[in-house]
């Protein structure tokens, strides 16, 4: 017998190489030895539900999910009651533009806004709001009871969302990319984003994806860079006619020009032209894209 020591977190390459191994041998001792279902060791822990005030589930849970917001938001962010309330964490966790969307060639769950509940005894003590897109897993935010922030939950939520985004890719081979939002460089907080390896940050003025290796040593450098290092390329799918841009209106999608023609007031196209003028070439914030 060969004993082998792996680093856990952050996790070495053979811990990861393992990873798959070492669960099917955990699922089977929790099933041999406690005699847990064979869904539990997965489900009885982290639980994906719809954003939606009919589910069962998310209903139940609510209560209980807007009290674990407001305890992290005034422990972690210094918040004051009046900023986590209710009707806050409503508007910023539970209102989204996605609608509810089931595919053939989808994953099982299909599309728009879940929270996934982390249990710990029954209890929920992390949530992670995440959107179930077509290409990708889009991580929006994580909010964990205070007590537990010694467990690295915003690490470890990563890992299982990572984990999760390739469950996906099984059902739906398009479902191929976690998305962890804005990466910006000079922001200490901002920064783990980058240890997820490989991933990618966004050109701002090519819209390419770049290896974020690249790109480390041009922020170091400067707030602001362009990553792709041809300077003939452009952005490929520049916007031509604004009128052919897409706006999202009433929860339909429609072209600009339709729009404008629904609106029948003053034209702002003139300030839209400008902003899609200036689009790349004024922003700090840098997208990360994990390649799953």
């Amino acid at each position: 017998m060969k004993v082998r020591l792996v680093r856990s977190n952050p996790p070495s390459p053979q811990f990861k190489a393992s990873f798959d191994a070492s669960y099917q041998v955990y699922k089977l001792y929790q099933m041999a030895i406690h005699k847990d279902p064979p869904d539990k060791p997965s489900e009885s822990q982290v639980r994906l539900v719809p954003v939606n005030f009919e589910d069962p589930q998310f209903t139940a849970s609510y209560q209980q999910s807007v009290a674990l917001y407001a305890s992290y938001q005034m422990a972690i962010h210094g918040d004051e009651p009046s900023e986590c309330s209710e009707s806050e964490f409503r508007r910023f966790l539970c209102d989204s533009p996605l609608e509810a969307e089931h595919s053939p060639d989808g994953p099982e769950a299909g599309y728009g806004s879940f929270h996934q509940q982390y249990l710990l005894d029954g209890r929920i003590v992390a949530v992670g709001v995440i959107d179930i897109l077509p290409t990708c897993v889009s991580s929006v935010y994580l909010y964990y009871h205070p007590d537990f922030a010694s467990l690295s939950l915003g690490s470890y939520s990563a890992l299982r969302e990572i984990a999760f985004t390739r469950q996906l890719q099984k059902q739906s081979p398009k479902l191929s990319f976690y998305y962890l939002g804005f990466y910006i460089h000079s922001c200490p907080k901002m920064r783990y984003k980058g240890q997820y390896r490989p991933s990618d940050l966004l050109c701002p003025e090519t819209y390419a994806w770049v290896s974020i290796e690249q790109c480390i040593p041009q922020l170091e450098n400067s707030r602001y860079a362009r990553f792709n290092q041809d300077p003939e390329a452009g952005d490929a799918r520049v916007l031509k006619e604004v009128g052919r841009a897409l706006v999202l209106y009433r929860r339909a999608v429609m072209p600009y020009a339709a729009y404008s023609r629904k609106r029948k007031g003053s034209s702002d196209e003139a300030e839209v032209q400008q902003y899609a003028d200036l689009v790349g070439q004024d922003c700090a914030e840098r997208i990360l894209l994990y390649r799953a």
